[in-house]
């Protein structure tokens, strides 16, 4: 089920880059009268974060191109949703591809790490059959408000505001050339995950601006934790300071 469902979110996420369009239909903010329907929802023309809020698409798969600022949040939901379904998010960032997912009853937030324009597509594995009608609901907010988002200087697109930065610079994913079990780094989504894939529940935005590579030279940590990615108790007392 799991490959099944990753082999959908490529597709997904191909629709949503352009490559594929299934089936293309328009979007309509969650005030309209009728949400839309249609086997797989797509957009090609980038939007913002203030088109998606609001946004309600009853459809399997739903893929949009939208430009977000750092420190944008995306949120969604799926109905219906029954224990142990999962969202699977499959995006796109410049060259970075990632996936993400977390259990269709609780929903599923998107963090931008970095201003730019993302190609964002959500599907739905489940262990039945997949409901012909899932309706899906957006949100997305900023700094700017709700729906909406505020310009800020970020030269490294880290998600972090300069001014408040505590590493320059920042380059994601990590440059770990032996991904450990127990060991953390961030990923290009500016996630810390360890070599197993395993999330330390600490984000870039967390730990100020900073990747795991950048705390363990500003640390002056062993060659190892340069490597490898550095202990979750050092990411985690770094993250409470920074």
């Amino acid at each position: 089920m799991r490959a099944r469902a990753r082999t959908t979110a490529l597709a997904t996420l191909a629709t949503a880059a352009g490559v594929l369009l299934t089936v293309t239909t328009a979007v309509a903010p969650a005030s309209a009268a009728k949400p839309e329907r249609g086997g797989t929802t797509t957009a090609s023309v980038a939007s913002g974060c203030g088109d998606l809020n609001g946004l309600k698409v009853t459809a399997k798969n739903v893929s949009r191109m939208i430009s977000l600022n750092a420190g944008d949040v995306v949120g969604v939901t799926v109905s219906p949703a029954r224990s142990g379904d999962l969202i699977i998010l499959s995006g796109s960032a410049g060259t970075s591809i990632f996936f993400e997912e977390a259990p269709a009853t609780s929903g599923m937030k998107f963090t931008a790490p970095y201003s730019m324009t993302y190609g964002l597509g959500w599907s739905l594995d489940t262990s039945g059959t997949i409901p012909s009608d899932l309706t899906w609901t957006f949100t997305c907010s900023g700094s700017g408000g709700s729906g909406g988002s505020a310009t800020t200087s970020d030269s490294d697109r880290d998600g972090v505001a300069d001014s408040a930065d505590s590493c320059g610079s920042t380059t994601l994913p990590d440059s770990v050339s032996r991904p450990t079990a127990g060991r953390y780094f961030a990923n290009s989504s500016g996630k810390f995950v360890d070599g197993t894939g395993a999330s330390a529940g600490v984000t870039v935005v967390d730990a100020g601006g900073c990747s795991a590579t950048q705390i363990a030279k500003a640390l002056r940590l062993s060659k190892k934790d340069s490597r490898s990615g550095i202990s979750l108790t050092t990411l985690k007392n770094w993250a409470a300071t920074h």
